[in-house]
């Protein structure tokens, strides 16, 4: 057998082996999702098994004579050409359109105007290309700019992942086992909850009567401290809102110091600890859909093992909710992502001028 033939027979086993890429990844991000649900490991694992199906799709496709293969392989490119071209200025269409939306129905403040701060970034980012392609500026900026731009992707797919691994928290559902749920607060107006909060409260009171069917209920800690702008703790008001529905009062918990998710976990702990008079317990947590990802990193290193649950978030605040979210992720690790970010400028620029010096 020529060494042509074997070159020839080890490139078919190469290509035998891509079909089972989406399967490892697949079967990789089963293995993931079960041993810890609160990271963005999985959102990657998924999208990369997707990916590499579609791949594997479109090489054979390109190569098969099957009608119904080459439409599809069409279809696909007429899409993803559609999208570089157009995709950027339908999403900030999407992003004014929802801001419009929120603001017709939320207070106007800074933080229910993040959708509006993303589509103008990404037409100034637009904008900039173009000048930066009609203008002579000194090499060594644009360098700059262009590991700026990579820089940008790069965020952007964080951010896609970021959404994934969120939405696939919320495929979690807990088994009606458990001694305790926490339930996360957030803001409180005139001495209510809001209807947010009201949510999150209802959907812990759901788990509760859902187990209550089958075994002993759990107990409902609720967890959240007093806002300089706040009539009383958001604890005091969803214990009010706990007992209109229907819980009895000695299955009520409180905890009313906490000022942010982290101590919303660690206080909880600590009341069920002693609680629980140290025997072992399970609990899971209630919050917003949007917010499961980041409560739960946070629940890990308090110490917790617990899922969590998700109230549903009306879709029109759903994307301002989830930039807001991702902002809140990025600067859990702000010192990473700030070397990070300073380090990919610099050897970015460093690399491309290397490479224009050798091909020019």
């Amino acid at each position: 057998m020529t060494t042509i033939q074997n070159l020839g027979i080890f490139v078919i086993k190469i290509q035998q082996c891509w079909y089972l890429i989406p399967l490892v990844l697949l079967a990789l991000f089963f293995i993931a999702y079960r041993i810890n649900r609160v990271n963005l490991i999985t959102g990657y694992l998924l999208s990369c098994s997707v990916i590499s199906c579609a791949l594997i799709f479109c090489m054979q496709a390109y190569y098969s004579d099957v009608f119904v293969l080459r439409l599809g392989l069409a279809l696909i490119m007429l899409a993803v050409v559609f999208l570089m071209t157009f995709g950027a200025y339908i999403f900030i269409a999407f992003l004014v359109l929802n801001t419009r939306a929120i603001l017709k129905r939320e207070s106007r403040s800074l933080k229910h105007c993040l959708t509006l701060i993303l589509a103008v970034g990404i037409l100034a980012l637009i904008i900039v290309t173009r000048i930066i392609d009609i203008s002579g500026f000194p090499a060594y900026a644009q360098y700059l700019i262009y590991s700026a731009y990579g820089l940008i992707i790069y965020y952007f797919i964080h951010m896609t992942q970021f959404i994934i691994s969120t939405a696939l928290c919320n495929l979690s559902r807990p088994r009606k086992d458990k001694d305790y749920i926490i339930v996360l607060g957030c803001q409180v107006r005139d001495g209510k909850a809001t209807p947010t909060l009201a949510k999150r409260v209802d959907k812990a009171i759901e788990f509760y009567e859902r187990q209550r069917k089958i075994a002993e209920p759990p107990k409902l800690v609720l967890s959240g401290g007093k806002g300089f702008d706040e009539e009383c703790s958001e604890a005091e008001a969803m214990r009010a809102h706990a007992l209109e529905k229907g819980i009895p009062e000695e299955k009520i918990l409180m905890e009313d110091r906490a000022a942010s998710t982290m101590e919303n976990m660690k206080f909880s702990r600590e009341i069920m600890d002693a609680d629980s008079a140290g025997s072992k317990y399970k609990a899971i947590y209630a919050t917003s859909n949007y917010h499961l990802l980041r409560s739960g990193i946070f629940a890990v290193r308090a110490g917790l093992k617990a899922e969590g649950v998700g109230a549903r978030t009306a879709f029109y605040y759903l994307p301002n909710a989830l930039l807001r979210e991702y902002a809140a992720y990025l600067y859990i690790n702000r010192k990473w992502n700030i070397a990070f970010g300073a380090a990919s400028l610099v050897l970015g620029s460093v690399i491309l001028y290397h490479l224009a010096q050798r091909f020019t």
